[in-house]
């Protein structure tokens, strides 16, 4: 039995995990990082303590597989930034998916850029989360980083240089520069040197699938491996979830984590043709794309409703309130959008806010709201890739969203699709696990994998009552989005005088 070593950093937790052929986790540890927020907006992930967690829970799961691991592959986040100096020493803290810094930078961008072109040729939407909207922004909150700065790393970037002495990254991670070719899977110069910055600035480019080099002799010896075993990069953390629920052949997936995505496996680079940027479509492994969208706010609202409104409550408690609660929230509606959007039509300057407020609302009403309307948010997606003639026969969930029964068949209702529950919690794990183990051989190819890899679990129908008050009040939640988008401008600029 062959077995891999993955890697997962997630924005809330960092798993490192033993994964063998036929999809089983042996062995996990998950360790919580800290999320560190010195000055409004931001919100960043310390270096040294990333690299510590990995050396801590590396060693320990490690311990009576030493010589029977053939290969470590990486998941993370996408939108991870990082500027390191010549030496290598980080300049600063990674500045990870949720830190809204960069909002009042996009005016710049629009100016040096067509957002069109970006569009497409990288895939990517206008969206202050991505690399260019970052570099932008350091130049000119932080100038003395700026210059000093000899690489832009992402959370994987980072990582190889650690375990190698070299800066590796792959497509589905570039993807989120804004600065890839997403037909040829290659850095686009032009761009960059509009940017203002050098290639040689980026790291290397190495398909997510191919082995690249190996751990170092040091690093081996300190998280207890016998020998300098190999390092595949794999994808991002939602790419390798599309991969472990099996959301290919118009099938799709939706991960609901802190943030949460709706997108499927295609092979090829499909852009929105209506010219208004709703899908994002990113590089995923050689022939293949992710395309659909992601959301900014789902969990992380969640836990925030759970800390400031609903006094520590747990998570099953929550789930009880909810099901009290009739479709629809008796008309409370909630725009989930506290950390801004990446969805254009909301925008990077959007709010939260619960809308339709009456006396006999209670906690209840506002858990069920922000269910319902993470839902709206994720259904804008689903229209998206319909409106593209992508349409998707089954979906599967996972992510720790999907621990709630009650939240799945809502989505199912708003989504008017069956939705199965991925019968393992950790899908990111195993996708990427499907990955080394088609390049090592043990499979021809993904999909062949996923046959043996892929476990589901319980299945929903849409409940035919609840479909139609759901179509009714999505379609109200996005003409209340049209015209929010103006006021969302209005409010920023008011808070900012």
């Amino acid at each position: 039995m062959k077995y891999v070593l993955v890697l997962d950093v997630g924005t809330t937790n960092m798993k490192v995990a033993i994964v063998n052929e036929i999809g089983d986790i042996i062995s996990q540890k998950i360790k919580k990082l800290n999320l560190v927020q010195p000055v409004e907006g931001a919100a960043e992930h310390d270096p040294q303590e990333l690299w510590e967690n990995f050396l801590d829970i590396s060693k320990k799961i490690i311990t009576n597989f030493e010589g029977d691991i053939s290969l470590l592959i990486f998941s993370g986040y996408q939108f991870g930034f990082l500027p390191i100096d010549q030496k290598g020493n980080p300049l600063m803290n990674m500045v990870t998916l949720l830190d809204t810094r960069s909002q009042n930078i996009m005016n710049e961008v629009g100016e040096r850029f067509s957002f069109e072109e970006i569009y497409q040729k990288t895939g990517c939407p206008p969206a202050f989360n991505y690399t260019i909207a970052r570099i932008l922004w350091l130049k000119k909150e932080k100038p003395e980083i700026f210059a000093k700065t000899y690489k832009f790393l992402d959370i994987k970037s980072f990582f190889t240089f650690k375990l190698t002495g070299k800066c590796y990254t792959e497509p589905s991670l570039a993807s989120v520069t804004q600065l890839l070719d997403i037909k040829t899977q290659k850095w686009d110069e032009e761009l960059i040197k509009r940017l203002g910055i050098e290639k040689d600035q980026l790291p290397n480019l190495v398909p997510g699938n191919v082995i690249v080099d190996t751990v170092k002799k040091e690093v081996a010896k300190k998280i207890g491996l016998e020998k300098e075993i190999p390092i595949m990069l794999g994808v991002y953390d939602g790419g390798a979830m599309i991969l472990g629920m099996g959301g290919y052949k118009k099938s799709a997936v939706c991960n609901l984590g802190t943030t949460a995505m709706f997108r499927s496996a295609y092979n090829e680079p499909l852009l929105d043709k209506t010219g208004q940027y709703r899908l994002q479509t990113y590089a995923l492994l050689p022939g293949m794309w992710a395309i659909g969208g992601a959301v900014n706010n789902a969990g992380v609202v969640l836990e925030w409703f759970r800390n400031n409104i609903a006094n520590g409550m747990s998570y099953d408690q929550i789930n009880e309130e909810v099901s009290k609660v009739k479709t629809g929230s008796e008309g409370l509606i909630c725009f989930p959008f506290l950390t801004g959007e990446r969805d254009p039509r909301i925008g990077s300057l959007s709010t939260g806010s619960f809308f339709g407020l009456k006396t006999f609302h209670n906690l209840s009403h506002m858990a069920r709201s922000i269910y319902e309307g993470v839902g709206y948010g994720l259904n804008m997606i689903k229209t998206a890739l319909e409106e593209n003639d992508v349409n998707l026969k089954r979906l599967t969930v996972g992510g720790s969203g999907s621990k709630s029964d009650v939240w799945v068949q809502i989505l199912a209702d708003i989504f008017n699709i069956p939705v199965t529950k991925s019968k393992t919690e950790n899908a990111t794990l195993i996708g990427e696990s499907m990955v080394a183990f088609s390049q090592l051989g043990v499979y021809n190819d993904i999909e062949q994998a996923g046959e043996v890899m892929i476990k589901l679990g319980k299945s929903f129908e849409p409940q035919t009552s609840s479909v139609k008050t759901y179509e009714a009040y999505y379609n109200f939640f996005v003409k209340m989005i049209q015209n929010y988008r103006d006021m969302y401008t209005l409010h920023t600029q008011l808070i900012n005088s």
